[in-house]
């Protein structure tokens, strides 16, 4: 089993035990107890786990590290990430959000002449490996999201107009509306949608009729690019 799969397999144990212990992973995993070892302080070390003796607890239950998203549902990622990209035109200025959904765009966009804001820190990197103009806003870097947040960058956010903006989404439901876990993360997304023309969401099937703590949208605020279409609201079907 290759190390992010391992990985994987580790967060979902602690995800469904809250604590689980180096032998139950070396059988989920079918590797040793040296890595096992080896994995755990790396997850640590990133921030993805809490180590003890003799195993691991879950932390932050609310938001996993992009990482873990990066290899979830990739597939079904991937398609979302082609037809979101049909909507970028040549010449625009647009806003990629942080998160792996997002993070999948950046290699098929072929659209010219185009410059991408963003708060996502792999985004940045894998955008300038594209030559594609790119703008950071300021503010506080998260190492769990790998994102940059807060007061700043909200208030960077007035000095610009998005031909369409492209964002991550943790919950949707008919009732609470599009939430997700983080104060200044619903501010920026919240933001980000009054100075975009168009603003789009990317979801895979697991986050519908799900609800996390902050509201920063109403569903008639966006349209969803998704391989499903559970709720009433604005489409782009894959």
């Amino acid at each position: 089993m290759k190390k992010d799969q391992r990985f994987k397999v580790i967060l979902e144990l602690c995800q469904t035990k809250k604590k689980v212990y180096t032998e139950e992973i070396m059988e989920c995993c079918h590797c040793s107890i040296a890595t096992v070892r080896r994995d755990l302080q790396e997850m640590e070390d990133n921030h993805m786990i809490q180590r003890f003796h003799g195993g691991a607890l879950q932390i932050n239950a609310n938001e996993l590290p992009m990482f873990y998203k990066s290899v979830d549902h990739y597939e079904e990622k991937d398609r979302i990430a082609r037809k979101a990209c049909e909507q970028i035109k040549d010449h625009q200025v647009i806003y990629l959000d942080a998160g792996s959904s997002t993070f999948e765009m950046i290699k098929y966009i072929y659209s010219k002449d185009i410059t991408v804001v963003t708060i996502g820190i792999p985004h940045v990197i894998e955008l300038m490996n594209r030559n594609i103009k790119t703008i950071v806003l300021p503010g506080l870097v998260y190492k769990q999201t790998e994102a940059i947040s807060g007061k700043i960058t909200v208030d960077a956010l007035s000095s610009y107009h998005f031909d369409c903006a492209f964002m991550g989404v943790n919950g949707i439901d008919e009732v609470h509306q599009i939430t997700t876990t983080n104060k200044w993360e619903a501010k920026v997304k919240e933001k980000v949608i009054k100075q975009s023309d168009r603003s789009f969401i990317l979801a895979d099937h697991t986050k519908f009729h799900k609800v996390y703590p902050l509201q920063y949208a109403k569903l008639s605020d966006v349209t969803c690019i998704s391989c499903i279409s559970p709720i009433k609201m604005k489409y782009i079907k894959t």
